[in-house]
């Protein structure tokens, strides 16, 4: 029995270009949202500026960068990433467009489950949608709890 080729974009292109907040990795961990803001400032008008920071103050060596519009955002990137190695990070600067919720949910869940040992995330691929395999995920989390009581 053969099935019909199924195509449909990633996620990243069926958003619809209207992604304009970054995520930046491998900050030097003293850099501050000023200095980020600088550093992004040349590509556009920047709304928001957060450099992501733990429960003791600390830099946590990433920020977030929203600008304006998608093409701001998308010139940033193609500028930026990879284009340096900031002093004190261990590789060179990561600039991309920031995770969607369902993205973040998907990759949260595969960590979940990964660690019970119980679902391969190559076994997602059969899913079509994200509820089909937010369904699998849940049934899979009830089965081991019960089984471990």
């Amino acid at each position: 029995m053969t099935r019909p080729i199924q195509v449909k974009p990633a996620d990243s292109e069926s958003r619809g270009g209207k992604d304009r907040k970054l995520f930046v990795g491998m900050l030097n961990k003293q850099q501050t949202e000023e200095d980020v803001y600088r550093l992004f400032e040349p590509y556009g008008v920047i709304e928001e500026c957060t450099v992501l920071r733990g429960p003791d103050g600390n830099s946590k060596g990433c920020a977030f960068v929203k600008f304006s519009t998608h093409t701001e955002a998308q010139s940033a990137i193609g500028a930026l990433h990879g284009s340096q190695t900031m002093p004190g990070a261990s590789s060179s600067l990561v600039v991309k467009f920031a995770d969607t919720d369902k993205e973040r949910t998907i990759r949260r869940m595969q960590q979940m489950v990964g660690q019970f040992g119980i679902f391969n995330p190559a076994i997602a691929l059969p899913f079509s949608t994200y509820s089909s395999y937010a369904h699998a995920v849940t049934r899979l989390l009830l089965c081991r709890s019960i089984i471990m009581q």
